[in-house]
């Protein structure tokens, strides 16, 4: 074993594991809010237009590229991944304490931020993607991001649904805080690429 196996900031053994971890993260509340909401607001007697309007609460990811040459041009990607999951972490804890049934604004403020905050995860994550791997490795990675975003999806929208009809939404809530927080152990781990 070398001492560089200790480091805190080495990177990971393979740079496809730390970015199936990010887009995980990506997709686990996107599969919560967009699929397990819906069934969730329908069965507490939301109308089928608003349930419909939930999806305009997606539109930082069609916005996105009027704010991706900032992040993708300032500061490290390491720093904005840490920054930009502590605040997953931090807003889905932040829902555990909240009464999601009388706050509906409070609901749809968090639906706006997750997109928000997911949306300029996927700028850096794409960013670092292209300076980690190369050109060979890049077909692999495009079908890892695909994937590793619909696991992120099924946890979320499947697995969190599950979750919350044997236990209540607190418990999901800190769940989710978990696995985002789990989802940042390899960004810890890596090196901030020239």
């Amino acid at each position: 074993m070398r001492v560089c196996d200790f480091c805190p900031r080495a990177m990971p053994r393979h740079p496809l594991v730390l970015l199936s971890s990010l887009y995980a993260a990506q997709g686990l509340p996107f599969g919560f809010f967009n699929l397990a909401l819906p069934v969730l607001m329908r069965e507490a007697g939301w109308s089928l237009t608003a349930i419909g309007l939930l999806q305009l609460l997606a539109l930082p990811w069609a916005l996105k590229f009027l704010w991706a040459p900032l992040v993708d041009h300032r500061g490290a990607r390491r720093t904005w991944l840490l920054g930009l999951q502590g605040c997953s972490v931090a807003a889905a804890l932040l829902l555990a304490t909240q009464d999601l049934g009388r706050d509906h604004q409070g609901l749809l403020l968090a639906v706006l931020l997750f997109n928000l905050l997911a949306a300029t995860q996927d700028i850096v994550t794409d960013g670092l993607a292209v300076r980690l791997l190369a050109a060979r490795e890049r077909g692999l990675a495009n079908a890892i991001q695909v994937g590793a975003y619909r696991l992120g999806m099924i946890l979320g929208g499947g697995g969190l649904l599950w979750l919350w009809a044997r236990t209540e939404g607190a418990v999901v809530f800190v769940v989710m805080a978990v696995l985002l927080a789990l989802s940042s152990w390899p960004v810890w781990q890596m090196d901030e690429p020239a």
